[in-house]
């Protein structure tokens, strides 16, 4: 039994030894490079890091931009709709006044067709009258005319038989 107890004493030793040494160097190492490896990390996270605020801090900026963007849009659509209601206002006051213009126009225009009807009436009858006048006229003219030839006719007559 002692030699059960003193092989068992030395394989725990060896097994001891193994995992002390062989393991346990291994471990260490790993657990180096692993230290190493998040140092390195570290490094890359703080750039990370400050890429991170950075970007942060333009969409921030950009937010705020976007912000005050949204409400100078918000503006000029109540702007916008201002005019447009006083633009369509107009729009209708002035439909409203073409729509007077015209029919003064329509009567104006129908007053002087009449205004040309009766001067036309007008010159068509003074027209006539003048023809019958200048006819009356021509007629006294052949009348005297006739008057004046009967009376240096026997003028003439008279002379003639002298």
């Amino acid at each position: 039994m002692q030699k059960i107890i003193n092989i068992l004493v030395i394989l725990l030793a060896v097994f001891s030894l193994y995992f002390g040494v062989l393991v346990d160097y291994k471990r260490v190492q790993t657990m180096d490079l692993l230290l190493t490896s998040d140092e390195e990390l570290q490094g890359h996270k703080r750039v990370i890091d400050e890429e991170y605020r950075r970007l942060s801090l333009k969409f921030d900026g950009r937010g705020k931009h976007m912000q005050r963007m949204a409400a100078d849009i918000g503006n000029l659509r109540d702007r916008l709709r201002t005019v447009t209601d006083s633009l369509g206002s107009k729009l209708d006051e002035v439909s409203f006044l073409l729509t007077q213009v015209e029919e003064n126009l329509l009567e104006d225009i129908r007053a002087v067709s009449s205004d040309l009807r009766l001067l036309g009436d007008e010159l068509r009858n003074n027209n006539r009258r003048i023809n019958r006048s200048i006819l009356d006229i021509q007629e006294r003219l052949n009348v005297l005319e006739s008057d004046l030839r009967a009376l240096t006719a026997p003028e003439e007559e008279e002379e003639g038989d002298r």
